[in-house]
């Protein structure tokens, strides 16, 4: 008989990371080329913006799904086994908590008010894809060792 509580748990952790993943590459690969080519920059932007802001409120969902999944895992079956990939999936874990409060507390905002000033609203939109690229490698990696 399967063990339905692990189950379950396992679940919330692969549902969070699926929401994350998913959501990361349909945006980044699918959307945003799409919009971007059919569109002029300035009215894309102002589509995609906003998306990007739902997708970061939804990417709060997924990472305390993740956390709450990844913890009671940990407590329930895997505190005796503490490994280098228990740990590194904690470090990638914890990269994708921080870069959802950072992006949702700093980034996001700055990047409102720099929408005047194109050399800042670049240098910010580089390194939100940048942040956004390194948070997808994060969750494979957390996927890779869950």
């Amino acid at each position: 008989m399967p063990n339905w509580v692990y189950l379950g748990i396992n679940f919330l952790y692969q549902l969070g990371l699926a929401i994350w993943i998913g959501g990361a590459v349909v945006l980044g690969a699918l959307v945003a080329p799409a919009l971007f080519k059919a569109l002029p920059r300035q009215e894309a932007g102002a589509i995609f913006g906003p998306t990007l802001w739902r997708f970061a409120r939804l990417r709060v969902v997924a990472v305390s799904l993740i956390i709450i999944g990844a913890a009671v895992k940990y407590l329930g079956w895997e505190r005796n086994a503490a490994t280098a990939w228990i740990a590194i999936r904690w470090f990638a874990i914890a990269f994708l908590a921080f870069d959802v409060v950072y992006e949702i507390g700093y980034l996001q905002p700055a990047m409102e008010r720099a929408r005047g000033d194109a050399a800042g609203f670049g240098r910010l939109h580089r390194r939100s894809e940048v942040l956004m690229k390194s948070a997808l490698a994060a969750a494979i990696v957390a996927l890779l060792f869950s």
